[in-house]
C-alpha cells in the first residue's frame, strides 16, 4: 500500500467498486460524497448550488498503482482541494481528467481552465485546485504516482490546468488508451496488470513531453527512452527481445540506443532482465499461477534456458525460484492454519 493513498494497490486489479448518492437521504448526501471520495481521491470540500438536489455516482478500480475512475454527475457541484487538507494527507498523485460528455472547469495554480467534451487535462492532487461543474458532465480519471509520472525534464507546475486535445496527435492515442483500458479491465488478468500500468504511464508521459513542445537533444532522448521502455514492457514475453531488434524497431543505432539509457543507470539488456526476473517472482508468489511449472513461467516471460533463469534469479533474489515458491506456499499454509485457529 502506498504511504501518500488509501486506496490498497498491488500487482494485480482490483474489482471495480461503485458509489451512489441514489438512496442517500437529500441531507446526508453531502457527508455521504465527502467521505465516500475520500479513500479515492483525498480529502475534498464539496459545494452545491442553488436548490437543484444533488446526485451523483463514481465507480473506480486499481491496476497495479494506479487508480482508474469513472465519474456521472447530473446535477451541479464543485469539489475544492484547499491549502490544509492537500497537506494533511500526503496525497501525492497526478491526476489526468478526461471528459467524456458535459463541460467542466478547472482551477490550479493560477490558472482557470473550461473544458468541454473531447478535452482532457491534469492537475497534482498535492496542491489546491478546484474543479467545477457547472450542469452535468461525466469523465473519467486517471490518478499517477507522481515519482513514476515525472521527470526532471517535465515542469509539473507548468502543465496542470492546461488545456490538452483528445482528438489528435498523441493526446488522441492517450485518450483512446485510459479509456480502453477502463472499459477492459475485466477482461485484463491479473498477471498483466503492471505491464498494462507501465504503458499508460509512459504513454501519458509521452503526451506530455510532446505538449511541452521542447525539442532538445535531452527531451529527443528521453522521448525515446520511453519509446523503448513502452516496447520492452508490451513484448517481454518475446524470446528474441534484445537490443538487436529494439534498433530495428527504433530505426536508431546500438549505439545511440546505448546513450539514451545512461539515466537509468543500467544497460538496456539488464533493464529487459530485471524486468523478466521481477515478472517471473511475481507469477511465482501468485497462488493463481501454482498450476504452473517454475520452467513455464519462465519460458511465459521470455527466457528460453531454465538453468540461465534459475542462475540469474538466485543473484537477484538471493534465492532459487524453487525456493522461493516453496517459502511463499509455507507462509501462506501457516497463516491460514492461524486464521483457522483464532476462528
Amino acid at each position: 500500500m502506498l504511504a501518500s493513498h488509501r486506496v490498497v494497490v498491488d500487482a494485480t486489479i482490483a474489482p471495480l467498486k461503485c458509489v451512489s448518492t441514489e438512496g442517500i437521504r437529500i441531507s446526508e448526501r453531502r457527508d455521504f460524497w465527502r467521505a465516500s471520495v475520500a479513500p479515492v481521491f483525498g480529502a475534498l470540500e464539496v459545494e452545491f448550488p442553488g436548490r437543484e438536489i444533488f446526485n451523483a455516482s463514481f465507480e473506480y478500480t486499481t491496476v497495479a498503482d494506479l487508480v482508474f475512475s469513472r465519474l456521472r454527475s447530473p446535477a451541479p457541484h464543485r469539489v475544492v482541494r484547499v491549502g490544509a487538507s492537500a497537506g494533511e494527507d500526503s496525497f501525492s498523485f497526478v491526476k489526468a481528467v478526461l471528459l467524456t460528455s458535459g463541460r467542466s472547469i478547472l482551477e490550479q495554480n493560477g490558472r482557470t481552465t473550461p473544458l468541454r467534451a473531447g478535452e482532457w487535462s491534469i492537475y497534482d492532487t498535492a496542491q489546491p485546485y478546484s474543479m467545477t461543474i457547472p450542469d452535468r458532465a461525466e469523465m473519467l480519471f486517471l490518478l499517477m504516482p507522481r515519482e513514476k509520472l515525472m521527470t526532471r525534464s517535465l515542469d509539473l507546475q507548468n502543465l496542470v490546468a492546461r488545456r490538452f486535445s483528445g482528438r489528435r496527435g498523441v493526446g488522441k492515442l492517450i485518450w483512446g488508451l485510459i479509456s480502453n483500458t477502463f472499459d477492459q479491465i475485466p477482461a485484463i488478468r491479473n498477471r498483466s496488470g503492471r505491464e498494462v500500468a507501465d504503458i499508460v504511464v509512459q504513454m501519458t508521459r509521452l503526451a506530455l513531453v510532446d505538449f511541452s513542445g521542447e525539442r532538445g537533444a535531452t527531451d529527443s532522448r528521453e522521448a525515446l527512452r520511453n519509446r523503448v521502455k513502452l516496447y520492452i514492457a508490451s513484448h517481454l514475453g518475446d524470446p528474441d527481445l534484445s537490443i538487436t531488434k529494439l534498433a530495428s524497431v527504433t530505426g536508431c543505432t546500438k549505439r545511440y540506443l546505448h546513450m539514451t539509457f545512461q539515466q537509468e543507470e543500467v544497460s538496456i539488456s539488464d533493464y529487459i532482465l530485471k524486468l523478466r526476473l521481477e515478472r517471473c517472482r511475481e507469477d511465482l508468489l501468485n497462488p493463481t499461477c501454482a498450476h504452473k511449472s517454475i520452467t513455464d513461467i519462465a519460458y511465459d516471460w521470455g527466457f528460453n534456458n531454465s538453468n540461465h533463469f534459475s542462475r540469474c534469479f538466485k543473484e537477484a533474489f538471493g534465492t532459487s525460484p524453487r525456493n522461493s515458491r516453496a517459502e511463499c506456499a509455507a507462509w501462506l499454509t501457516e497463516g491460514s492454519e492461524r486464521h483457522l485457529k483464532i476462528s
